[in-house]
């Protein structure tokens, strides 16, 4: 027995050495020690402990059983002292116990349930005028017992970048993460910038996420920071974790596809937004959803299989599609909202976990032209954000100033009294809701492929919308539909807004300097590949 204390002992001690060995990498790599961040550099010692422990542990046993026979052939002893050996083993508890007590005390804020639903336009919402019943949770249970930001606008119209910039609050010209597109590889996020979940998991919180996959995939760096990310399932996996991590301060981050194309809602949903309509895409709809209910495979190219079957010039086939996608919101609203609020409420949690509600990008109907989400007109990145946590936030507190996804990051830190890590490009909005007037509304998107740009700034009552070559002016305070281009009657105003992008490109391109990809790249495997078809990026 005493050689086998000792034998685990040793082992132990050996494999809490390598692991402080190959977490001095991951923490230089990542700049934890340089930034305070110990919380974090004692995670990744555990991390690779943990790993290392089973394999100190068989060592131990076939060390102490060779130990044990030797001593027999030999006819020595087995008094020998174990005080030291049980010294180690109790420094090894402790380094456990002791690291996971202190990130516990260290939590002084809220839990934090963050909720981005991908795809989803703020004006397709009650809370931000649509006639139509598509959010009757959101409304009641999220905009009337919280803050809604009416005017908020996303960095980018793609699912990568721009969940990155809600992760790291960075510009995506600046974190350099983009978006996969036809299976083409595409860069890791910088070890060294600290996201959202690092810095709360360095605060001591408990971090998960359940996500659609597909371009949150966690190869790309989202996974930085949560001691587990998920994909598919979400619902039935977030609601289980809630409940296994009730008593301890947590983080969770959750995305969803539902609202996403092709939109394929349950015909309970579709009769009604649209009970009398009858037609090939509605044929369709059902087509793709019988096989996909009985074939993983036949998933592949779904939307573009529902996409040929949509006339585009067809004003019944337009207004059709619309309300599918109204649909699928209202089936999002039903199923994953109420599950997840219903789930606070059954733990207790509601008044103590900030929630914040809000979406990647908005989608397009032909407003421009053009569907889905490939440009930069106001249909496409106006995004909701709604914030509830009772007793700190105003019930029912409606805020017109001009936002960005950029500032949600800063703005739930400082809610959770918790240091915003140096260099983000956002501005915590507590001082809009406290009643602090607005120092700034300019909010610019931006998406480039290669050889080609699109760029736009807001800035007061002026919208300026660059593609490639192409410029456009337009009134806001007259056309907030973005229609009229004013560019040959406003000039000045047009320079203006183009010194101001010139401006920010050279801002960009500093940070980019400091915070952007180094050389990791990284392809989708074949089942995200596969997922990616399915939505539509991959053709």
């Amino acid at each position: 027995m005493r050689d086998l204390v000792r034998a685990v002992a040793v082992a132990l001690l050996v494999a809490l050495a390598v692991a402080v060995g190959l977490a001095a990498n991951v923490t230089h790599e990542h700049g934890y020690w340089a930034a305070g961040y110990y919380r974090l550099v004692g995670a990744v010692v555990r991390a690779r402990f943990d790993m290392l422990a089973p394999f100190a542990g068989v060592a131990a046993l076939l060390w102490a059983a060779l130990a044990r026979w030797r001593r027999r052939r030999r006819g020595g002893s087995a008094e020998r002292p174990v005080r030291v050996a049980v010294v180690v083993l109790a420094c090894v508890a402790a380094f456990r116990v002791g690291t996971a007590l202190e990130a516990r005390h260290a939590v002084r804020g809220p839990n934090l349930l963050l909720v981005s639903i991908d795809t989803l336009r703020a004006d397709r919402l009650g809370a931000y005028g649509c006639p139509l019943p598509t959010s009757p949770n959101i409304d009641a249970r999220l905009a009337a017992e919280g803050v809604t930001f009416t005017d908020v606008y996303s960095q980018s119209p793609k699912t990568t970048p721009s969940h990155m910039t809600l992760f790291t609050s960075l510009y995506p010209s600046v974190h350099g993460v983009e978006l996969w597109e036809n299976e083409q590889s595409g860069h890791v996020l910088n070890g060294t910038v600290h996201t959202l979940a690092e810095v709360l998991k360095n605060a001591g919180y408990a971090t998960a996420a359940f996500t659609g996959g597909a371009q949150m995939d966690p190869s790309r760096g989202f996974d930085a920071g949560f001691d587990l990310y998920r994909e598919h399932g979400q619902r039935h996996r977030a609601v289980k974790w809630l409940g296994q991590h009730r008593h301890e301060p947590f983080f969770v981050f959750y995305h969803t596809y539902d609202v996403h194309d092709p939109y394929l809602p349950p015909d309970e949903y579709i009769r009604l937004f649209a009970p009398d309509y009858r037609g090939r895409v509605l044929d369709t709809v059902h087509r793709l959803r019988a096989e996909g209910s009985t074939s993983e495979s036949a998933w592949e190219g779904l939307s573009a299989r529902f996409w040929a079957s949509v006339d585009k010039t067809d004003p019944r086939d337009v207004a059709f599609v619309a309300r599918l996608y109204d649909a699928g919101i209202r089936y999002m609203d039903d199923v994953t909202i109420r599950a997840l609020l219903d789930r606070l409420d059954e733990l207790h949690l509601a008044r103590d976990t900030l929630v914040v509600f809000t979406s990647d990008h908005g989608e397009a109907f032909g407003e421009h032209g053009r569907f889905q989400h490939g440009d930069l007109y106001r249909e496409t990145v106006h995004v909701p954000l709604v914030l509830r946590l009772p007793g700190r936030l105003p019930a029912k507190r409606r805020i017109e100033s001009r936002v960005r996804l950029l500032d949600v990051m800063p703005t739930i830190l400082a809610l959770l009294d918790v240091p915003a890590p140096p260099g983000v490009q956002g501005e915590s909005l507590v001082p809009l809701i406290d009643g602090t007037p607005a120092t700034a509304d300019v909010a610019v998107s931006e998406y480039s492929v290669p050889g080609h740009e699109l760029l736009s700034v807001r800035r007061g009552a002026l919208s300026y919308v660059l593609d490639g070559d192409d410029e456009r002016l337009f009134d806001l305070s007259t056309d907030a539909a973005e229609r009229e281009n004013v560019l040959g009657t406003r000039p000045a105003d047009a320079a203006a807004l183009r010194d101001l992008l010139a401006a920010w490109r050279v801002q960009c391109r500093d940070l980019a300097a400091v915070f952007g990809p180094r050389d990791g790249r990284v392809a989708p495997n074949a089942e995200t590949a596969r997922r990616l078809r399915a939505l539509g990026y991959v053709e």
